[in-house]
């Protein structure tokens, strides 16, 4: 039985580099949602990694790519955000799953549970897309509630204020956190 202090938390990856990105600013949304017993992280580093190449991964591993793995393994569960860019994820985003890939047999991601959400105004599929990019890492991939947000619905306020954005990241976390066996 876990000690009641015991907390669960989810790490938020954002695939948009752009400080001032939609993306971002629901990333944002994300960690104003946090509240006793559900701790919501934004993973750093995504911006420095460089382009997965098999080469460079190595063991030890890179220090950016050793904090990255590092800050996913300490989460009990995974929120991923992307721009939708050319009818799917974001490049950044893509290049960081596949350092998270890895190692095979010992990857941050595999067994953790994930969800999804693509930010764009037409999703193309692309939350499609990241989902089976997920399933591809070996996270237990969790259905978002609303797995497309469309920046129309922002309204030129920050993400965090907007209802449809904060009741989209209220059910996705929702959905991530793991049932108190307590409760059960």
């Amino acid at each position: 039985m876990p000690h009641p202090s015991a907390r669960h938390r989810t790490l938020v990856l954002s695939g948009s580099l752009r400080i001032g990105a939609v993306t971002t600013q629901v990333a944002l949304a994300a960690l104003a949602q946090g509240h006793p017993g559900h701790e919501v992280a934004l993973a750093t580093g995504l911006d420095q990694l460089p382009l997965f190449n098999e080469d460079l991964d190595t063991d030890p591993a890179l220090p950016v790519v050793a904090g990255l793995r590092a800050q996913v393994a300490a989460a009990d569960s995974v929120l991923v955000l992307s721009p939708v860019n050319n009818a799917s994820i974001s490049a950044a985003l893509k290049n960081a799953l596949d350092w998270l890939s890895r190692p095979r047999g010992n990857a941050p991601l595999s067994g953790k549970p994930a969800t999804g959400m693509v930010v764009g105004y037409r999703a193309h599929s692309s939350e499609d897309h990241l989902t089976a990019i997920l399933r591809a890492t070996g996270a237990l991939t969790t259905p978002a509630p609303i797995p497309v947000l469309s920046p129309r619905g922002v309204n030129g306020d920050p993400a965090a204020q907007d209802p449809n954005v904060t009741t989209a990241v209220s059910q996705a976390l929702a959905a991530l956190r793991l049932p108190d066996p307590a409760a059960v």
